[in-house]
């Protein structure tokens, strides 16, 4: 018999607003796109930033998967949203479980999230010094 996961209202919050939720294309010099997860795994999570001089001006996310990998998604979207590139690389997945209280066996939904955006930097940072020249 399996139990139920029971998230916090945080987590029921996010999955039923939404907010941040899209993405842009992938070409727009701007953006930057990190994808961790798969779909033949369960989890999938597709995460965009907007970069205006070094600071992430906007981030958008796709989560396919659990509650907790959506919640953590959208989180992280929010928190690195209008920081410093910089500061935004420092985003710890501990501390996006613990806003989020997530169960033992979810808190790695919140690592997908934070390695997305770390690729999704990278991402924008390597297209844009290979254009820089």
């Amino acid at each position: 018999m399996t139990t139920a996961v029971r998230y916090s209202a945080e987590v029921v919050r996010r999955c039923q607003q939404m907010a941040r939720a899209g993405g842009w294309p992938e070409a727009d010099p701007q953006v930057g796109t990190g994808v961790v997860g798969s779909l033949e795994a369960g989890t999938l999570v597709r995460l965009q930033v907007r970069i205006d001089a070094d600071v992430v001006a906007d981030a958008r996310f796709k989560a396919f998967g659990c509650s907790a990998a959506i919640a953590s998604a959208s989180l992280a979207a929010d928190l690195v949203a209008g920081r410093p590139c910089a500061a935004a690389l420092t985003l710890d997945a501990a501390a996006v479980a613990d806003a989020l209280d997530l169960p033992e066996d979810k808190r790695a939904m919140a690592a997908h999230a934070v390695a997305a955006v770390r690729q999704a930097i990278g991402d924008w940072e390597r297209r844009n010094v290979a254009a820089r020249g």
